[in-house]
């Protein structure tokens, strides 16, 4: 791992956004985008192929306490990173992202666990009393997520660069087996102070004109768990209701 390679770093801060897709035409929504912002366009960046995967002990400890080891790896590279999830209700301080550095597609956490370990820690403030280290060489592949679409590129009059892309996601439990999928929608932006005017358009636009979007207010990991948790089995309310319904009429004989 070459720490220190951070491909093309920005100055601020970024924060994605997902949504659901409840009507699929690509087309059409960039179409009724492109016509709404005005003064912007809309430019095909890329086809996605990429692949994520998330790292934890058995018991879940890092992605429990709202930490995510992740390699993700692309047509062009490969990288280790991780993502601290705070608050998901504000814009501006949604998660925490911290690059690692460049590694090989078959490399493990396992390989790096001091320079990862030390990575951590300064994400916590050393706040952690336990062996950060022994984490990170028992942590194993959690979630595997294969993501393919269109990447765009939104640009403004005023330079600002933002960008959407219309993903397949496909999740893997690696552990139980379990799969799952959803087609997402999801707006990628710099949190340049300079231009919130920007921003907060392509928001609007979003917002008011693209009704077959639906804001999801959850991090891409936390979609790719929700895809491969087990069923919920439902209760026969029908025949709850019905026993309370015997036990209450038996108790009302008894007392006659």
């Amino acid at each position: 791992m070459f720490l220190g390679d951070k491909g093309s770093p920005t100055k601020y801060s970024t924060v994605r956004l997902n949504y659901d897709i409840i009507i699929d035409n690509e087309k059409f929504t960039l179409q009724k985008m492109t016509r709404k912002l005005g003064f912007y366009t809309i430019l095909f960046k890329e086809k996605i192929k990429d692949v994520e995967t998330i790292y934890d002990t058995d018991k879940n400890l890092l992605t429990g306490a709202g930490l995510i080891i992740r390699k993700k790896v692309t047509p062009k590279r490969a990288y280790f990173s991780l993502v601290r999830v705070t608050s998901m209700s504000n814009i501006q301080n949604r998660e925490k992202k911290s690059f690692l550095g460049e590694c090989e597609p078959k490399d493990q956490p396992s390989d790096f666990p001091v320079q990862i370990a030390d990575a951590i820690n300064k994400v916590f403030n050393n706040l952690f009393t336990i062996n950060v280290v022994d984490i990170v060489k028992h942590s194993t592949p959690y979630l595997r997520l294969e993501i393919g679409g269109n990447r765009y590129r939104i640009i403004s009059g005023t330079g600002y660069e933002a960008e959407i892309a219309f993903e397949n996601l496909k999740v893997k439990d690696v552990r139980t087996g379990r799969k799952g999928k959803k087609r997402i929608f999801s707006l990628k932006m710099e949190l340049d102070p300079n231009y919130e005017k920007e921003r907060q358009q392509i928001l609007d636009v979003i917002d008011k004109y693209c009704k077959e979007l639906v804001y999801i207010d959850r991090h891409r990991f936390q979609i790719a768990e929700v895809l491969v948790k087990p069923p919920v089995v439902k209760q026969d309310n029908d025949k709850s209701k019905k026993d309370k319904k015997d036990k209450k009429k038996k108790k009302i004989e008894e007392e006659v």
